[in-house]
């Protein structure tokens, strides 16, 4: 404990040298830490946004990747469509056969966003709330409910909208009437994430919009207008940052008929043509449908199902995400050995720190000497003074890392989408210090041993 004393003196006698190496290692492990919990919890994040989604179908034209990430974490442009016939086949079970069941099968159409956050909105059904599970628990709300419109409802507007649009192609004498966008229908269900950066809640409108604010094009739809019905609690995953509203809602947006059903040029005709070309119900355009398979099995036979279909895919996201975030891995390795870089060079500038004092304690040291004090001893003082240094420094790093954490969070996760636990110590961060620590001993060694030889004849003297 003397010597402990004896260390602690000594830094603060010297304070100002202190006080700047303190601050190296505490910026050096901060970084490390910062480095450690942002990769670790995004990928905590991405693997944890994946429940729910064992498998997405999408349009053939696209990347698994492109499908997982425009479907689940809403990065990306839809690159194409599918039609509403092979939900249905899925549904009913004639895209598997007897192979897989599935548990559900929920559509989904993309395309229009909200607010200068380009929050996306999404139109889907009602068993997104009935049906599908995180952590076999329904999605749960903080304020409202769920709004209605189910698998009939679709089927019947399917039915109807092409049944208008196919007399408008051609010409018919007699034009049904255009189906209405019910007052029902224009009802939203917003993320936590949304309802909090937007300042929105029950009541709120949400307006989709098509198009960047400010730039051509961009046009928002007033007559789909949605009232805010309920607020989802929050996932940390995209669900916090999506806008759900009825799929019937979407596909009634004005001045988007031309692209509401997915219609293929025939052989031999020209693109044009396809203006003039009746639609079935089946012919529905969707981005992606969201499919869960009852057994794990499943997703591994409803790709390969989907593989022998000429117009859409099925996508793995469990294996999918992996690969990606082996990508992302890479450059969080580049990073930490670049963190260990800087730690590396903390450990060098307290070497320096002490080791350039040794001239000015020469006759402290030979005073100790002369009183009794062994060379261990001396050896062990200023070792000691290298280790609590790094020490204290390690571990103020890592609680600056997580205060700053705490302050930044909420826009970190606005920047990123991942929402970042302040509180969330792990096991690893005691290490950490720990190894700084010894770090620091290690970088106290070489002043140790040069103050532990110091002549005690030659320094007792006050002009020594």
């Amino acid at each position: 404990m003397r010597l402990t004393s004896i260390s602690l003196r000594n830094l603060r006698i010297r304070l100002v040298s202190t006080v700047l190496t303190l601050i190296s290692i505490m910026v050096a492990t901060g970084l490390y830490a910062a480095i450690k919990l942002m990769a670790a919890q995004t990928q905590k994040r991405y693997e944890g946004s994946l429940e729910g989604y064992r498998s997405v179908i999408g349009p053939k034209d696209a990347s698994e990747l492109e499908l997982v990430l425009g479907t689940v974490f809403n990065i990306g442009k839809s690159p194409g469509l599918i039609r509403l016939q092979v939900y249905e086949d899925l549904r009913s079970g004639k895209a598997l056969g007897r192979r897989a069941q599935l548990l559900y099968t929920i559509p989904q159409a993309r395309g229009d966003e909200f607010s200068r956050f380009q929050f996306p909105v999404v139109g889907t059904t009602d068993e997104m709330w009935n049906k599908f599970t995180r952590g076999d628990q329904p999605l749960q709300f903080t304020a409202g409910g769920p709004w209605r419109f189910g698998h009939d409802d679709l089927l019947a507007l399917a039915s109807s909208f092409a049944e208008y649009l196919s007399a408008k192609r051609t010409g018919a004498a007699q034009m049904p009437l255009r189906p209405p966008l019910l007052p029902a229908w224009r009802k939203a269900v917003i993320g936590a994430r949304v309802a909090r950066q937007l300042d929105l809640g029950i009541g709120g409108k949400v307006t989709p919009s098509h198009g960047k604010p400010g730039e051509f094009g961009f046009h928002e739809h007033e007559e789909a207008a949605c009232e805010v019905v309920g607020v989802l609690a929050p996932t940390n995953s995209p669900i916090d940052s999506t806008i759900y509203i009825p799929l019937g809602t979407f596909v009634l947006l004005a001045d988007h008929e031309e692209n509401v059903f997915k219609v293929d040029v025939p052989q031999g005709k020209n693109p044009d043509d396809v203006k003039h070309l009746p639609v079935k119900a089946g012919d529905l355009a969707l981005t992606a449908v969201i499919a869960y398979p009852k057994d794990h099995l499943g997703p591994r036979i409803l790709r390969i199902e989907m593989g022998s279909r000429p117009e859409a895919q099925a996508a793995w996201p469990q294996d999918v995400i992996p690969k990606f975030l082996k990508t992302i891995g890479s450059v969080a390795d580049w990073l930490e050995y670049l963190a260990v870089m800087v730690l590396l060079v903390a450990g060098l500038l307290i070497t320096v720190a002490i080791y350039n004092t040794m001239n000015e304690r020469r006759r402290e040291i030979a005073i100790m000497r002369s009183l009794g004090a062994r060379k261990g001893q001396i050896c062990a003082i200023i070792v000691g003074e290298a280790a609590i240094l790094s020490l204290v420094g390690a571990f103020a790093g890592v609680v600056l890392c997580h205060l700053l954490v705490l302050l930044l969070r909420t826009t970190v996760e606005d920047l990123t989408g991942v929402y970042l636990d302040w509180a969330a110590f792990t096991r690893g961060e005691v290490y950490l210090v720990i190894a700084v620590g010894l770090l620091g001993a290690i970088a106290g060694l070489l002043p140790a041993l040069k103050g532990s030889f110091t002549q005690v004849a030659d320094n007792l003297s006050p002009s020594s």
